[in-house]
Formats: C-alpha cells, structure tokens, sequence
C-alpha cells in the first residue's frame, strides 16, 4: 500500500485528500457539471474504483438549484454532446434531492470495476416524470497517476 493524493477543486478551492491504496491503483474519472438552457446548476462527479475493484463508487453534487428539487442523475459511455448508454445499471442510482440551500449530493455502488479507458459522462435529469429534459451535464475525465 502507499499514499495517494487526490485534489479537486469545489467552488475556487482546492480540497486535497490522502488515501492509501493498493499499488495498482487505476486512478479515478472526474468532471465538473453545468447547467443547460439556462439553469444555473454547478457540481462535480467522481467515479472511482472500490477498495475490492470488483465495483464502482460513483458521486455527484450539485448547487444552485432549486431548493426541494429531485433530481435523478445517471452516469452514461459517451459524452454529453454524443450520448449513449447508462453505465452500471439504472437501479444502482439514487436521485438527488435538493436541500433549502439548492445543494444536493448522491452516491451509487456500480455492480462493475472502474474502467480504464472510453468515454463517460453525468446527466441530472428533470425529474422521474420528465427524465427526457436534461437540466445539467458533466463529461469525465480519466486522471491515472501512475
């Protein structure tokens, strides 16, 4: 096992994380979400690999929506602007419910390891009746370092 420092920056600061982990860590996929159409939602999502590597531990959160809004939200292969499938199941994730502040955050367990390469992205739907309006979106990026 050695030390691994993951940095991610949530509104203009940097938040640094120490972990230890197995030698053949793949590294973790992150992306920052936007709103569309002129919604003012922001966050970030993560996707890593489980302490196992037999799943995928993935985590979005959001600000500046509507307060009490739910919100659910998928990983997809792909990108935003390209689409494609939910990754992992659509069962494995729990929609976002937004507190007072209009801040949310969920988590979903993937039955699948963290890959390596492709295409990934979040989507945060309307709501579970309107899951066809996409009100916010993220393209992923692999960081690895090895």
């Amino acid at each position: 096992m050695r030390a691994r420092s993951l940095v991610a920056v949530v509104g203009g600061l940097a938040i640094v994380s120490t972990a230890f982990v197995s030698s053949d860590f793949h590294g973790m996929w992150m992306g920052e979400v936007n709103g569309k159409d002129g919604m003012t939602i922001k966050g970030n999502a993560t996707m890593k690999g489980s302490d196992d590597e037999k799943s995928t531990i993935v985590e979005v959160e959001l600000k500046g929506d509507a307060a009490g809004s739910v919100r659910p939200w998928h990983i997809h292969t792909g990108t935003c602007a390209a689409g494609g499938g939910v990754f992992g199941g659509g069962r494995s994730y729990t929609p976002i419910t937004m507190d007072g502040m209009g801040g949310g955050k969920s988590t979903a367990t993937l039955p699948v390891a963290l890959p390596d390469t492709g295409k990934y992205y979040v989507n945060i739907h309307d709501s579970g009746s309107n899951m066809g309006k996409i009100v916010a979106c993220g393209d992923l990026m692999h960081h690895d370092d090895n």
